[in-house]
């Protein structure tokens, strides 16, 4: 039997070709410590028991995330990674549901290290839900 190639195959039968709308590239991150300043400084705050997201609007017509652990919330490196890339897959998740053109900056409290997935993701969709209403308003008023 003849093997199939890539163009033979339909898009949900190609391997990975959905992920692709799902993947966290390098451009969705902040990454520069001038960039989380900002997010800080004119940014909004949105409150959980897991943590803290801080969103500014940006210019770039996509939405950024960045990621803060400190050494206070674990001193075990393995932990304070393993915070981010549960924060990272809860952002994939819903980013194609979220506002474009807005950074946001998560703080990681220490009630997260501990916490379930679910539990996660639930919280992490709530705030998500207050921050597009937050975008939906500030795109309504007027500028000033």
């Amino acid at each position: 039997m003849p093997e199939l190639g890539d163009a033979d195959l339909t898009s949900a039968e190609r391997p990975g070709a959905a992920r692709g709308a799902y993947r966290f590239t390098k451009r969705e991150r902040l990454l520069a410590s001038r960039e989380f300043q900002r997010v800080y400084r004119q940014g909004k705050q949105l409150h959980s028991s897991l943590f803290t997201i801080f969103v500014a609007p940006n210019r770039l017509g996509r939405t950024r995330l960045g990621v803060t652990t400190s050494r206070k919330l674990s001193k075990s490196a393995v932990e304070r990674n393993r915070c981010r890339r549960r924060i990272r897959e809860a952002f994939r998740r819903q980013r194609l549901s979220l506002p474009v053109g807005w950074d946001l900056v998560v703080n990681v409290k220490f009630q997260m290290i501990a916490a379930p997935h679910a539990l996660l993701e639930k919280e992490f969709a709530r705030l998500m839900g207050k921050f597009s209403a937050l975008a939906a308003a500030s795109a309504s008023s007027p500028a000033d």
